[in-house]
């Protein structure tokens, strides 16, 4: 298949922890380029804000949160700190080897929302990630670099996190991989 799965994601986005636990769903069909963005900065040029700013979708997202926990047999705790200031850690993301990211994104995201533990940390992003990419972080091109992929990621219309594009089509949320799925089946 010549199609491609495009996952933007931060690792401070619970929809997207869920996402990344599910994705060989989508890798058996496809291969899924891992690109991580900055959350916040797909908010601000969005003119959108994250779910728990409104109370009614906050109390919800808790509930909704564990009942994903459940359905997909994987540990969750809600973090002490929350929302997390993951700027650093997807920097460093942004600074490793394309192949690394699936593996170091999904110890971040275990870290983070299963173990509660303060991906904002630098000591926690070191023994998670290593000293030499957590170093990496404050590079240059690698903050220029977050900053394209944040950007781009909202010029092509997304809002929020997860964010998923297959081609031109974008997908929004964990609960759309059945729909990503159906349309690579397809292809």
């Amino acid at each position: 298949m010549s199609k491609k799965v495009e996952f933007f994601f931060d690792v401070v986005s619970p929809y997207s922890y869920f996402a990344a636990l599910q994705i060989g769903r989508l890798e058996n069909l496809a291969p899924v380029e891992w690109r991580p963005f900055l959350i916040g900065g797909v908010f601000k040029l969005s003119g959108n804000t994250m779910p728990a700013a409104n109370p009614a979708k906050g109390q919800y997202m808790f509930k909704d949160l564990q009942r994903l926990a459940d359905y997909l047999g994987t540990p969750h705790k809600f973090p002490g700190t929350f929302p997390a200031n993951s700027l650093t850690a997807m920097r460093a993301l942004t600074a490793a080897d394309p192949a690394q990211v699936p593996t170091l994104a999904l110890k971040l995201f275990k870290a983070y929302w299963a173990e509660d533990r303060n991906i904002s940390d630098p000591a926690v992003l070191v023994d998670l990630l290593g000293e030499e990419l957590v170093a990496k972080a404050s590079d240059e091109a690698v903050k220029e670099k977050l900053k394209a992929v944040t950007e781009e990621a909202a010029t092509r219309g997304a809002f929020g996190a997860p964010t998923f594009f297959v081609g031109d089509d974008m997908y929004f949320g964990e609960d759309r991989i059945f729909l990503i799925e159906h349309a690579l089946k397809k292809a």
